[in-house]
């Protein structure tokens, strides 16, 4: 019996598809790249909730170093700037497929991490600030926030970085791909 060039693509088409749904049976499915893809997302958003906790924090503060005396109203206006510069962003999890935005979000929460510590750093060598309850609150909820901060990052980065592995497996890469899922960044 003589095949023809048809019959044998056809035939070559069978195997592949077949090749194709096994693999797809023994790699990773849409439902586990999903999973572990929002798995990622709960740490962000407690990142996002924190820096969002610490604007209100930080916006009282700030109107209070306003109305009192002693501190370079400069500062302050500066450092009101950059925490509206900050909060401005949009922080929905799919800004985790945006490389270049998440870098702005982390250097622009870092710059105004940097002005509030140093803002509550002179405030305290200022006898009518130095008690005062808003900056007090302030200077508390620094280091609480950065170190809530490192934990979430943690979590993060173990998230991203499960995604990351799952996703490179066949069939998962080309499922990613298809419905725009990108590597996610692991560094927070």
């Amino acid at each position: 019996m003589k095949i023809g060039s048809r019959q044998a693509s056809l035939v070559a088409l069978a195997v592949l598809l077949g090749l194709g749904i096994a693999a797809i049976g023994a790699g990773v499915s849409y439902r586990e790249l999903n999973e572990a893809r929002n798995v990622g997302a709960a740490p962000w958003r407690d990142i996002v909730q924190i820096h969002a906790q610490r604007a209100r924090i930080a916006a009282v503060a700030l109107d209070a170093a306003a109305r009192a005396e002693g501190l370079d109203p400069a500062m302050i206006d500066h450092a009101r700037s950059m925490l509206a510069r900050a909060t401005a962003l949009s922080t929905p999890p799919q800004l985790l497929n945006d490389p270049q935005a998440i870098d702005t979000y982390k250097h622009y929460q870092g710059e105004l991490t940097g002005e509030l510590f140093q803002l509550v750093g002179r405030a305290q060598a200022i006898p009518a600030l130095a008690d005062n309850d808003a900056l007090q609150a302030l200077r508390a909820e620094l280091p609480r926030d950065e170190i809530a901060l490192a934990a979430a990052r943690s979590r993060y980065e173990h998230a991203a970085a499960n995604y990351n592995t799952l996703a490179k497996a066949f069939p998962a890469v080309a499922v990613a791909a298809l419905i725009g899922y990108e590597k996610l960044p692991t560094q927070l």
